[in-house]
């Protein structure tokens, strides 16, 4: 299906970023996360390394949903700027999360600050806001963080 491009509204924006973090806090099916992504250019700039298009959101995803769990992603702040048929957001997000590595004999408790900057565009099949590029500009433990 391909739907007619209308500009992004700021709302809707700020919305699609609310539900992107809970999508990630609760796990959503693969599926249901790339259709918050636009696949054909996707672009995550995180602090293991850049991952682009569909194969590597696939593989960064099914690392996150199996390596991450109890996550709690609280903003911080929220900032959307319209550009024409896209939207440029600035946000820094709070992260708690728990991982375990087998065989260690505990979870370990993290918990970052991240500010991130984003490009968001209509996704091509579903018209609705969309992921197309991800930058991790930074990433910082807070204090109560096992990483630190």
């Amino acid at each position: 299906m391909t739907t007619t491009s209308t500009a992004l509204t700021k709302e809707e924006v700020e919305k699609f970023v609310y539900d992107w973090y809970h999508a990630l806090d609760v796990h959503v099916p693969p599926a249901e996360a790339e259709e918050m992504v636009d696949m054909e250019n996707v672009e995550f700039h995180i602090p293991e390394g850049i991952r682009q298009g569909p194969q590597a959101f696939r593989d960064m995803y099914h690392f996150w949903t199996n390596t991450f769990f109890d996550e709690v992603h609280s903003m911080l702040e929220l900032g959307v700027t319209l550009e024409g048929e896209q939207a440029r957001v600035k946000l820094l997000v709070d992260w708690k999360a728990r991982t375990w590595t087998p065989p260690e004999p505990n979870h370990k408790d993290i918990h970052f600050h991240a500010g991130q900057s984003w490009v968001v565009v209509r996704h091509p099949s579903t018209g609705r806001p969309a992921i197309q590029q991800y930058i991790v500009d930074t990433f910082d433990a807070v204090e109560d963080s096992a990483n630190q």
